[in-house]
């Protein structure tokens, strides 16, 4: 149980007995793998609620240290008001800026079916799934409790059914204590690892997907081509969970992802297509042709990684991409400190681009004002010399970036692969 509540990030709890909800939501955080800090909502009085944290506090271990992480809103009274007066619009806005605060990566809505004392409306339905899709999209968790005895409760049960990752029924024994029931609803927690095969024939898309899956914990990597595929259908595995395709001589027609679909039935399939850009009119056809998500041929590989952690519910490369050592930083560095942070990103898989310049091509004091603040760059002034690494660029974009900024030929530019770059730092 502790390590599906580990990786789940949707969960529910159906029980009319308040005490024990709140109760397993406390226990449940010591369950996971840090200190989360947590935004408490609920639907009881505040009263009724502190009188249950009096209690939960005399059996649980670690009380103090989650109750003083917790920020508790008491919304029973306000929210009846602000739905009267302003309608859904402000509870859906509300919803979507949490999602996105940094401020808490752990929501408890606690009896969220006293929010709404009759049946849900649609556009209640449709803020909620869309706070759900934000906790997905940024890794974090919510834990929704409700009784679905009550009207407002059996909407909530059909809601989340086919969005949780784990679901718990809680109820009081004769002894007055809580009996636990879990139940795994996402085929992910069942599994070591999550499987992701990409189709392709580019370079590039090759380049980019292996230096940022291969070898990874809990991931299994498959690189084919539809030649492959042709000659041996099994090569793509039944038990693949995510799809990438990427061949620039056939179009992803409907047929093509059905036939995907028949041969992986657990896939979700994503398209990156040879279009510079994406209309909503091809997201319409692309979702009606069963096909999950669509990206045009230049895209932001961060926000991409993430819609496949989000499919795989693993955050294997966003986590370390915001833990680099050196992100806050100086931006220019020496020759020691470069190759340093070069191994670090080598060993975490990072994707990054090392691009050279010569400074006698240049005139500009500060190369820092041509990177973001996650690159770096490296000034060699015995040799004319400048070294960028630019992070989630492919190569060629790199060139393109640094062309388009320092008024250089991309003729005049140089990318350099791991093999020169051994060569730079043994010299």
């Amino acid at each position: 149980m502790k390590e599906n509540i580990k990786l789940s990030e949707i969960m529910t709890i159906d029980t009319p007995a308040n005490r024990c909800a709140l109760a397993f939501s406390m226990q449940l955080q010591r369950y996971l793998d840090k200190q989360y800090k947590t935004l408490f909502m609920t639907g009881n009085k505040s009263d009724l609620v502190r009188t249950n944290l009096s209690y939960v506090k005399q059996y649980l271990e670690n009380f103090n240290a989650i109750h003083e992480k917790t920020t508790y809103i008491f919304a029973k009274e306000s929210w009846h008001e602000m739905a009267e007066n302003f309608g859904v619009k402000p509870f859906a806005k509300e919803l979507e800026h949490i999602a996105q605060n940094d401020d808490y990566d752990f929501y408890y809505f606690h009896r969220i079916d006293l929010f709404f004392e009759s049946d849900i409306t649609l556009e209640i339905k449709n803020a909620l799934l869309g706070f759900i899709e934000a906790i997905r999209y940024n890794h974090k968790k919510v834990l929704f409790s409700y009784n679905s005895l009550t009207a407002s409760g059996k909407s909530f049960e059909t809601l989340f059914a086919p969005k949780r990752d784990l679901s718990f029924d809680v109820v009081l024994n004769d002894n007055g204590e809580c009996d636990l029931t879990m139940k795994t609803h996402n085929r992910l927690l069942q599994k070591e690892y999550a499987r992701i095969c990409l189709i392709s024939d580019q370079t590039d898309m090759r380049y980019l997907h292996q230096t940022i899956l291969t070898n990874q914990p809990n991931i299994k990597f498959d690189l084919i081509s539809l030649e492959d595929l042709t000659q041996n259908q099994t090569v793509l595995n039944k038990d693949t969970d995510l799809i990438l395709y990427n061949d620039s001589r056939k179009f992803l027609t409907k047929d093509v992802a059905q036939k995907l679909k028949e041969l992986a039935p657990y896939a979700q399939l994503f398209w990156i297509t040879n279009r510079k850009s994406i209309r909503k009119s091809d997201l319409t056809e692309s979702k009606n042709n069963g096909i999950d998500m669509l990206f045009p041929k230049t895209f932001d590989i961060k926000e991409y990684i993430h819609y496949i952690e989000q499919v795989i519910q693993r955050a294997f490369y966003t986590h370390k991409l915001n833990n680099l050592s050196y992100l806050e930083e100086e931006q220019s560095v020496d020759f020691t400190t470069f190759t340093k942070r070069l191994l670090e990103l080598e060993q975490k898989q990072i994707l990054h681009s090392v691009i050279m310049i010569k400074l006698s091509n240049i005139d500009h004091d500060n190369l820092t004002t041509f990177i973001r603040k996650e690159d770096f760059v490296c000034i060699r002034k015995n040799i004319d010399q400048a070294l960028f690494v630019l992070i989630n660029i492919l190569p060629e974009h790199a060139k393109q970036v640094i062309s388009d900024r320092t008024k250089i030929n991309t003729s005049q530019i140089v990318h350099h692969d791991k093999k020169s770059l051994v060569h730079i730092m043994e010299s």
